[in-house]
């Protein structure tokens, strides 16, 4: 965590404010998807997918991975899991902790609050926060 917050900062002094998405996408990866993916995990995002409503917004490649991949018992090919890890991470950007943590991640990035890129609790509370505002007064989208 301590990389992403040097280099965010490094970012910050060249001027370079287009890391934002790309830096909050990273930092819910890394709280919120697992390390190695089996069988499980991948029926788990499944069912997940389905209930949260991501299934149909899925594209119909995603989705076809998904359940081909499903059978197999571990997932060794380093291609297929960065495939696999982004598939999720969209899956998880639908729920409301994925959309909180990234929204958090946007708003201690904003406002400065390396130390809150840390702390997945802040980043929540900061994501939650941001999500209770008025859509008026909602800047980051």
């Amino acid at each position: 965590m301590a990389l992403i917050a040097s280099a965010w900062s490094a970012a910050l002094e060249n001027g370079v404010s287009r890391d934002y998405l790309e830096t909050a996408r990273s930092v819910v990866a890394e709280y919120l998807l697992p390390g190695l993916i089996t069988r499980d995990v991948v029926q788990h995002y499944v069912r997940k997918a389905l209930r949260v409503g991501a299934w149909g917004r899925l594209r119909r490649e995603s989705r076809a991975l998904l359940l081909a991949v499903r059978f197999l018992p571990i997932i060794k090919s380093p291609v297929l899991n960065s495939i696999l890890r982004g598939v999720f991470l969209d899956i998880e950007l639908y729920t409301v902790r994925g959309r909180a943590v990234f929204y958090g991640v946007l708003v201690a990035l904003r406002q400065g609050l390396l130390s809150a890129l840390g702390n997945l609790k802040r980043l929540t509370t900061l994501g939650i926060s941001y999500l209770n505002l008025p859509l008026t007064w909602r800047v980051l989208g």
